[in-house]
């Protein structure tokens, strides 16, 4: 396995050159050939109107992944146009979908935009949940705030319904994640960092996205809904799940 900080490719590869290059790939899944992998992990993207920067995050973490000798599949959660994007629904689909394809030991729930420079900041479980993105280039390289909840996060299965998922209720950016937060802490978990030292993040640059107009109000009643508000009550229309060859495509109306 190759170690160390190793820059991102900003390269935007058309889907049929990365199908050559990743050639490796099938059904959006791999499974190292010598070995039994010490985990087998889902990768969950929300995603909506981001072609340029998918591309570049599936030339960047599929090799990285592969390195780390994980047995992996990339699931793009995609919600259809019409309402402000969802990302903590478009979250809880990707679980629930990717459970229903395979009993993955962990899920990573991974923005399109964010992607990890060192090869030592590894997509794996542990007895808590972990934040991987922790200085990330959009913020100088250092985490904004000791409560942050974003970019990227592993769950295992048994934490993830402990907490019951994400919120369904923030339409729009911003607020899933500090309501994430609260949940961790709710259910006695504590956020890790153990890499830490290596969750060195690039950004790729996209035109903002429109707020949460909610979302105070919403953080506001954290603690008394959020045993009713989640993976307990999610409801949407499945329109598209495909194969792809480097991903797992769901296409979703809420």
């Amino acid at each position: 396995m190759d170690n160390g900080h190793i820059p991102l490719n900003r390269s935007i590869l058309n889907i049929a050159i990365l199908n050559k290059i990743h050639s490796y790939m099938e059904d959006g899944h791999y499974r190292p050939p010598n070995c039994t992998a010490v985990q087998k992990v889902g990768i969950v993207v929300p995603y909506r109107n981001r072609q340029k920067q998918l591309k570049v995050f599936l030339n960047n973490i599929i090799p990285k992944i592969k390195r780390q000798q994980l047995e992996f599949a990339i699931y793009i959660i995609e919600q259809k146009s019409g309402v402000p994007f969802n990302r903590g629904m478009m979250s809880n689909i990707g679980f629930k979908e990717a459970m229903s394809d395979m009993e993955f030991d962990c899920i990573v729930f991974h923005d399109v935009d964010v992607l990890p420079e060192d090869d030592r900041n590894f997509y794996i479980c542990s007895d808590n949940p972990i934040h991987m993105s922790v200085k990330v280039e959009q913020f100088g390289y250092r985490l904004p705030y000791e409560k942050l909840a974003g970019g990227i996060l592993t769950f295992s299965r048994q934490q993830f319904e402990e907490i019951n998922g994400f919120s369904n209720q923030f339409f729009g950016w911003g607020g899933e994640d500090d309501d994430l937060y609260r949940r961790i802490k709710f259910n006695k978990y504590e956020l890790i960092r153990p890499f830490e030292d290596f969750g060195m993040c690039g950004s790729v640059s996209h035109e903002p996205a429109e707020r949460s107009i909610d979302r105070k109000k919403f953080l506001k009643y954290s603690y008394e809904v959020w045993k009713n508000d989640g993976l307990s009550s999610l409801k949407y229309s499945l329109l598209l799940k495909e194969k792809k060859h480097l991903y797992r495509w769901i296409y979703v109306s809420v």
